[in-house]
């Protein structure tokens, strides 16, 4: 139990020694990467935060040239061939790269700016090029006001309006020149057109010989531009491998510079305080005592201790991008159960059921497949497709052998289906098992109940985590725990009862629960309800343990609503699934009847083609949906049940994450 469902068990460290050891113990723990370490913060009259290593303040600087140099050549991620660097080799290259690339920067903003200038040059004057009169011409007059600008309709009737007026128009543009007197009448006449005010152009002359001359230095420029873009390529190609090692280098050799500020150091002496995996305890203590150095490591505290110690989860391969959603959540506490394989198990079975379809359960568990051989390992993306596939493996259970059908269609019709309803048997397909279990659209009581049925097993096994968790630090919230789960019980059997006519409710109360007591309750409280169904006395009775809910809360017996809501909101299971099927099939209806079978070929293929965006479309809704509700159905309903988190993640001095380099 402690080694799957607990996190990693963890032990406290104390290292202490002169000071002129430090160096040399940092230099061990960040090559040993077990060691989480705790934060001195100089509260300690003897002992306060220790200063950098000598080196911090050069390998720091260094460091933020490299940067600067990887974001001007725009390096992001290590190239193919990987270069090994020494950092006592690197200042000289560092300084030098930043000086050369820093200058090729330089030109580069220079000629962008210049480009923007002229580009804006150019923007000025083309329309004052189409209208074709000298610069000079729209200014410096005293008695005479001038309106350029832009119109959005033809001047027709100007010059009935102004017939003092001089007017000049090429398309768009419109130039208008009236005596001063008039301005304000010319002002309201153009304004009719859509007209808007232009600056006039710095200079003298044609307005299209200075275009033709600034569109000319624009290619110069962006031919310059071109070239110096083309010196920094080369630079990337040639210096990329060498930027990303080093940068890694650096930020390794920073990060031992920098250690002494989340040490204790007193004027002789120093500690460090922290948390080490017990299993790697004893060689951490032997590695730091070999260096003349007092070390020691053992359990302590308890499980209301202040401080707590990390979490390190420790999963089986299969489950770990599932520790992913776990953490989206919050980290586990050290002191709980994690959730992780609970996570592992309940949402790839509540995304299958919801998709419920072996033609899309297939494409998301290819999707996953080619994930897991393609992307990075440690890419989020990659272990939310991974998780998304393991959903889908179940969708495809579920399709073959519980829905019986791919791609919204069904492998064969069953009795009661519509006349006008596919099947796959019909274009050739026989799948062996020809009576599905269920069938979404008419079995829709079935896929209730079986929602229903999902939920008290999950919230069942919630609240059997809750006391687990509970048991060890507080015996009357593990005795409320009991309470709820009783109370989840005495819900179900009620709830079963009531959908017993339904062929999974009827197989459960007859068969699965043919042990539980049937004597109706005497108090008369199904007719006072109007339920049309006798209440099991044995039901009442398990109902009312969520009056030991009064150790965990003095409201508790108004929560048992609250849990029959949360149970029935697992009913989204089956809404989302029958849903998802019948658009899938009406599509499908739609589609094929009516543009590909029994059309010529070329409305067949258009059909088809619709038909294959119709699905796609399906997919991903079904694929959002599917994994919103599963996620939240654990996380609403489940989670709150018995997971606390809050814990502080394990992050062992000298680790560091492929996308921190």
């Amino acid at each position: 139990m402690h080694y799957v469902l607990r996190p990693e068990r963890m032990v406290r460290a104390i290292i202490a020694g002169p000071r002129n050891k430090l160096p040399a113990v940092i230099e061990s723990l960040h090559k040993m990467q077990v060691l989480h370490i705790v934060d001195h913060h100089g509260e300690d009259e003897t002992f306060h935060i220790g200063k950098p290593l000598p080196q911090a303040g050069a390998l720091s600087e260094y460091l933020v040239k490299l940067r600067s140099v990887a974001s001007i050549l725009g390096v992001e991620t290590a190239p193919k061939g990987a270069e090994s660097v020494k950092v006592e080799d690197l200042s000289g290259k560092v300084v030098s790269l930043e000086l050369s690339i820093t200058e090729e920067d330089a030109a580069r903003k220079k000629a962008e700016a210049l480009l923007g200038d002229i580009d804006r040059r150019i923007e000025e004057l083309r329309p004052f090029a189409a209208l074709g009169l000298p610069l000079e011409r729209y200014r410096g007059y005293d008695t005479i006001a001038v309106f350029v600008g832009r119109a959005q309709k033809e001047s027709i009737g100007l010059d009935t309006s102004l017939p003092k007026a001089e007017v000049f128009e090429a398309p768009g543009v419109l130039a208008v020149f009236v005596p001063k007197d008039l301005s304000d009448q010319a002002q309201s006449v153009v304004s009719g057109f859509g007209f808007t005010q232009l600056d006039i152009p710095a200079g003298e002359g044609s307005p299209k010989a200075l275009l033709d001359t600034t569109v000319a230095d624009r290619e110069k420029w962006k031919g310059r531009l071109e070239e110096i873009q083309g010196r920094l390529d080369k630079l990337r190609e040639k210096y990329a491998a060498f930027v990303v090692a080093a940068e890694e280098a650096l930020e390794v050799e920073v990060e031992k510079a920098e250690a002494p500020l989340r040490i204790a150091v007193s004027d002789h002496s120093f500690v460090v305080d922290g948390w080490i995996p017990a299993a790697k305890a004893e060689g951490v203590v032997s590695a730091i005592r070999a260096l003349g150095v007092h070390a020691e490591a053992g359990e302590t505290g308890t499980a209301h201790s202040e401080q707590q110690p990390p979490t390190l989860l420790k999963n089986p391969k299969p489950a770990k991008p599932f520790e992913m959603l776990v953490q989206l959540y919050s980290t586990p506490s050290y002191h709980e159960l994690d959730p992780t394989l609970f996570l592992l198990v309940a949402f790839p079975i509540f995304f299958g059921f919801m998709i419920g379809d072996a033609g899309y359960g297939a494409l998301f568990f290819a999707f996953g497949m080619i994930a897991l051989f393609k992307l990075p390992k440690d890419s989020d993306f990659r272990k939310l497709l991974l998780i998304i596939a393991v959903g889908g493996f179940w969708a495809l259970v579920f399709g073959l052998f519980v829905f019986g059908e791919m791609f919204g269609m069904a492998f064969h019709l069953p009795a009661l289906a519509p006349p006008d309803e596919l099947s796959w048997a019909q274009f050739g397909l026989n799948f062996p098992i020809e009576e599905p279990l269920l069938h979404k659209s008419l079995d829709i009581g079935d896929m209730f109940y079986v929602s229903i049925l999902f939920g008290a097993l999950h919230l069942g096994t919630s609240y059997v985590i809750g006391f687990i968790n509970e048991i060890r630090h507080s015996k009357k919230h593990a005795v409320a725990k009991v309470g709820w789960f009783l109370c989840l019980f005495g819900l179900f059997s009620l709830l079963t009862a009531i959908l017993s006519w339904t062929r999974t409710g009827g197989w459960v109360w007859n068969v699965a629960l043919s042990w539980f007591p049937r004597q109706i309750e005497p108090l008369g409280l199904s007719g006072v309800l109007h339920l049309g169904i006798g209440i099991p006395f044995a039901s009442l009775l398990l109902i009312m343990g969520a009056l030991l809910g009064f150790l965990e809360t003095p409201i508790a017996p108004l929560e048992i609503g609250g849990q029959l809501a949360n149970l029935l909101s697992y009913l989204r299971l089956a809404g989302i699934g029958i849903g998802k099927a019948t658009i899938a099939s009406t599509f499908n209806i739609l589609i094929l009847h009516g543009l590909v079978l029994d059309h010529d070929i070329p409305i067949a293929i258009v059909g088809l083609i619709l038909l294959v965006f119709a699905h796609m479309l399906v997919f991903l809704l079904g694929a959002v949906s599917a994994a919103i509700q599963g996620v939240r159905l654990n996380y609403v309903e489940s989670f709150t049940k018995f997971y606390k988190g809050n814990g502080t993640l394990f992050q062992p001095f000298g680790m560091r994450r492929t996308q921190e380099a």
